[in-house]
């Protein structure tokens, strides 16, 4: 393999002009004999098109992801989803993760915008008037994923659904003294949208003892937050916004001597990939975090190729019945 092969070689080695191979390798227009030498030359060389100087051209045919982390499981899978989706088209994602800062997030998109990226896809904690401001300013398609964006275009997950079927599952098993685990009200999908839909649901159904008590997204201190509450007394239902919050609760709930459900019955959002390991199986609320990634992919692409998009894309969600939850 030719480590260090340039256009200008690939260009002697197929004998056209080298503005022919970048216009080539930036989806132009090519004759399809010459198409065919150059896509030879490469195949034999095993050439690798050098991203940075791909965010030169015209069209990068890059695309700027911005993730809140990278040991989620469910952002990782969204992750996955919207890479391969537009591998599949030809592009290639740029991912910066910026661990739940929204500083980062304001940041990475002026960066972003800046390197020639042919869109970007931020998966932000929240859309703040900063957001919008740098999205206006930027010449630069911008999708916001899982957050709701009313001045742009978004793609979200059902929350405020997801959690009134949350709300409801809890009182028509007939729990009266709930405790709902949920995130910080930055995070307007999770911590304003599922937890308004959990309360309704339990309001709606004559459910008003209810404590509602904020962690983050890891396990520790939702541990922490949970072992104050059970210190206390102990509520007969336990709902989780987060897959870590779950793992959180079982823990919890057993170190303090109780039993689930007979004690304490536990209904949480995720679970993707620890439900099957859990005992008794939890009773869970999933969405699609693949079909949030390629609906992402597609729209951005769809933004770039100058087609119609929907502003606000919904992705429903399904309840599954697990053992977790007992009939009072």
């Amino acid at each position: 393999m030719k480590k260090n092969l340039t256009i200008n070689d690939i260009a002697k080695q197929a004998g056209v002009a080298k503005s022919t191979v970048s216009r080539y390798l930036n989806n132009g227009y090519v004759k399809e004999d010459t198409k065919e030498k150059i896509k030879k030359v490469i195949a034999e060389n095993n050439y690798e098109p050098n991203a940075f100087a791909r965010l030169k051209a015209k069209n990068s045919h890059i695309i700027g992801v911005i993730a809140p982390c990278l040991d989620s499981t469910v952002t990782s899978m969204v992750l996955m989803a919207l890479d391969q989706s537009l591998k599949d088209a030809g592009y290639t994602s740029l991912i910066l993760n910026t661990n739940h800062s929204i500083d980062e997030e304001l940041k990475d998109l002026e960066r972003l915008s800046k390197m020639n990226v042919d869109g970007i896809i931020i998966n932000a904690t929240q859309v703040s008037q900063q957001h919008l401001q740098i999205v206006k300013q930027i010449d630069v398609p911008v999708i916001f994923l899982a957050q709701r964006c009313d001045d742009g275009i978004s793609i979200v997950n059902e929350d405020y659904l997801a959690g009134y079927k949350a709300g409801e599952v809890t009182a028509l098993t007939n729990h009266k003294d709930v405790v709902c685990i949920s995130v910080d009200e930055e995070d307007v999908a999770i911590g304003v949208d599922r937890l308004e839909g959990i309360l309704k649901g339990l309001k709606d159904n004559h459910v008003n003892n209810i404590e509602v008590v904020r962690s983050d997204f890891g396990n520790v201190k939702s541990y922490r937050v949970l072992d104050d509450v059970l210190s206390k007394r102990k509520p007969d239902m336990i709902i989780c916004s987060t897959t870590r919050q779950l793992l959180a609760a079982y823990k919890c709930i057993r170190d303090h001597g109780y039993k689930i459900p007979e004690d304490i019955s536990v209904i949480a959002f995720g679970g993707y990939d620890v439900v099957d390991l859990l005992e008794p199986l939890p009773t869970t609320i999933q969405f699609n975090p693949k079909e949030l990634g390629i609906k992402a992919a597609n729209t951005l692409l769809s933004i770039i190729n100058k087609e119609e998009v929907e502003q606000l894309q919904c992705i429903p969600f399904i309840f599954l019945e697990g053992a977790s939850i007992i009939r009072r």
